[in-house]
């Protein structure tokens, strides 16, 4: 399952990653804040210390040398050793260190161009703050990495001022303070920080859960609920419990529940009514229309002895009880699909010869038209498993159509098998049906254009039985068409009814337009 779908399928999913992705966010942000402003507060503290007690150290080294300028007989060397020892014990007791170095590079009276205590490497001192302590005579300091000669390196500050020692020369005296327990109470800090965070971050992710669940539970009914009642299950109803927004929205469900139940049970006893209806009409319109044929058989077999006038009424009279018969048998039809009785006479069918045959019955309809029907057919015989009746009327009703509808121009029939199915297409040239009529083409008793003139007559019913007729079938009839542009119907039945179809044989049809099915 992919992860968007994993998300979009389920509400809880959604907002309950949505809430703990910002909680999460939101917390870090404000701890990662929370962490820099104490840190650098611990930072900077620190550092303000080291500038005073590192001004003190060398207000009193200076002051060292300053007496003993006095003395001839003094041991600068001396001094020096005191200085560093005396103010220093240890880096990790005191966490001081204290660096001189003579700003000639030179040794000078017994003094060291570089003394430092407990190891120190002079390297620690940064270049840049050795350049601003020679340039003046002001307290200078600057962050960097306290280095031993073990290798060891500790984060840190170098407070620099530089001494002038009479009648030896120029030094530079440094300070230097490293941050190790200040890191300690930052590395705690921010181990404390996270722990917290996490614990905040997993209560308020189970708080989201566990309010989540109150909100989306009867949400999740209601979809089940609205789910059985789409299946047919109209007396399905959600339990209300108290008067809160959640109850309100059951109660609200409940009542479109039942006013949907009572319209659709109204609309139910019409259909059936309606059914019935034509169901009744047709077969009690039976035998008075056969009683009619057969004395409009006798006065159209005795029409030559009429005056012309008389004898064309009889012809017409004829050609009208035609019609009204087609219109029974269709709404016959139509009732049978209605009650879900219509069933399939199979027998094997040699498709090629059907349909050569509807072809020939339409022939003289084309030729009146001026159509010409031209047929794809590469195959001398194709065999499937249906009614032969019903395939028969659909392929009489489009290829109908397509001439009354072609104009003129030609009409294309295809047929093409595949692995499980056939499909059979009819394509006119003509006029074309628009965009917006699509939709209702295999609608009961609708026409694109009622007004206009065709060579036969129509119920308006065949499109729709039609495609009962492929449904019942296992088929499928689809639609393209464009105003002006004409359209193409495709026919696709499988060829053995135990199979399914698997693919289309006929399933490419044209960009523009529309496919309807």
């Amino acid at each position: 399952m992919k992860i968007s779908q994993y998300f979009r399928t389920s509400l809880f999913r959604k907002v309950f990653s949505v809430s703990s992705i910002i909680s999460i966010a939101v917390i870090y942000f404000l701890g990662s804040n929370l962490y820099n402003r104490i840190s650098d507060g611990i930072i900077e503290e620190k550092i303000s210390a080291a500038i005073s007690e590192g001004e003190a150290a060398i207000q009193y080294a200076d002051y060292r040398f300053l007496i003993a300028s006095l003395n001839r007989n003094s041991d600068y060397k001396t001094i020096v050793d005191e200085i560093v020892k005396s103010t220093s014990v240890s880096a990790k007791s005191s966490g001081r260190e204290i660096a001189l170095l003579s700003s000639t590079g030179k040794r000078v009276a017994g003094i060291p161009s570089r003394s430092t205590s407990n190891f120190l490497e002079p390297a620690s001192i940064p270049s840049e703050l050795r350049q601003l302590v020679t340039q003046d005579d002001e307290i200078h300091w600057q962050r960097t990495n306290l280095q031993y000669f073990n290798g060891e390196s500790v984060p840190g500050v170098a407070v620099g001022h530089r001494i002038d020692i009479k009648s030896v020369g120029q030094y530079e005296m440094y300070v230097l303070f490293d941050f190790a327990s200040q890191q300690q109470t930052i590395d705690l800090i921010g181990r404390s920080m996270w722990g917290t965070g996490l614990i905040l971050m997993a209560l308020i992710m189970i708080i989201a859960s566990v309010v989540l669940r109150q909100v989306i539970k009867p949400v999740r009914y209601a979809a089940e609920v609205a789910e059985q009642l789409s299946s047919g299950d109209l007396l399905k109803r959600m339990k209300v419990k108290g008067s809160d927004e959640v109850a309100r929205l059951g109660t609200a469900f409940n009542e479109m529940a039942d006013t949907l139940a009572k319209q659709i049970t109204r609309l139910e006893n019409l259909s059936k009514l309606q059914q019935r209806f034509v169901s009744d009409v047709s077969h009690e319109l039976r035998t008075p229309l056969t009683t009619i044929r057969m004395a409009s058989d006798l006065i159209y077999g005795a029409r030559e002895r009429f005056d012309p006038t008389i004898a064309r009424s009889a012809e017409l009279l004829l050609s009208q009880i035609d019609r009204f018969e087609e219109l029974l048998t269709d709404l016959l039809e139509v009732s049978r699909f209605d009650a879900q009785v219509a069933t399939l006479s199979l027998s094997r069918i040699d498709l090629v010869k059907l349909v050569n045959r509807c072809v020939e019955d339409l022939a003289m309809d084309a030729k009146q038209r001026e159509v010409q029907i031209r047929i794809d057919a590469p195959y001398e015989e194709l065999f499937i498993d249906g009614d032969s009746r019903r395939i028969e009327r659909i392929m009489r009703n489009l290829l109908g159509n397509a001439i009354d509808h072609a104009e003129g121009k030609p009409v294309d029939l295809t047929i093409k098998a595949g692995q499980s199915a056939v499909s059979i297409s009819v394509k006119d040239y003509g006029v074309g049906i628009a965009t917006n009529h699509l939709e209702r083409v295999f609608d009961r008793f609708w026409r694109a254009d009622p007004s206009r003139s065709r060579i036969r007559g129509g119920t308006g019913l065949g499109l729709s039985i039609a495609r009962e007729d492929a449904n019942l079938h296992g088929g499928d009839i689809k639609l393209w068409s464009e105003l002006g542009a004409g359209a193409q119907f495709v026919l696709t039945l499988p060829l053995t009814q135990d199979q399914l179809i698997t693919e289309v044989p006929i399933g490419e049809l044209p960009t523009s337009g529309s496919l309807k099915s």
